[in-house]
């Protein structure tokens, strides 16, 4: 008896651990990713701006694989539809204005804005979601 209540308790562990492998398996995987990326002081637009958008797996996101790659437009706007593979359990935005000498010689960091609310964690997504991350520069 204490075998088979044993076996079934094992059995309801590993079920309920990787249920959320089998959860909604026709969920859409296609993600949308916007904002808008503006200067803290003068209130413009910042255009030319890199946004990656990179999948994450592993134990608490703990590998991660570059997606996609855009630029915020003229009006400092950026917009990404990213059809997520099967491998990732959720999606991270990235504000690269490092990889740009001519940002990183103006700018210093950023705050982060999900959804109209500002955060401190950055830049998580539900894949499956429509998600909005603004980014405020702050010069040097």
């Amino acid at each position: 008896m204490k075998k088979l209540l044993k076996t079934l308790l094992y059995a309801v562990a590993v079920l309920c651990l990787t249920e959320g492998c089998f959860s909604a398996p026709f969920q859409s995987r296609t993600t949308t990713i916007f904002g808008t990326v503006t200067d803290n002081d003068t209130k413009l637009p910042v255009s030319n701006l890199e946004i990656v958008i990179y999948g994450q797996k592993g134990v608490l996101g703990s590998v991660s694989s570059d997606l996609k790659k855009v630029s915020t437009d003229s009006n400092g706007k950026y917009n990404v539809d990213v059809d997520a593979p099967k491998e990732f359990h959720s999606l991270g935005v990235g504000n690269n204005f490092d990889s740009d000498k001519s940002l990183v010689v103006q700018y210093r960091d950023y705050l982060i804005f999900l959804n109209g609310q500002q955060t401190q964690n950055c830049c998580r997504v539900e894949i499956g979601s429509k998600t909005q991350y603004d980014f405020i520069m702050i010069p040097k």
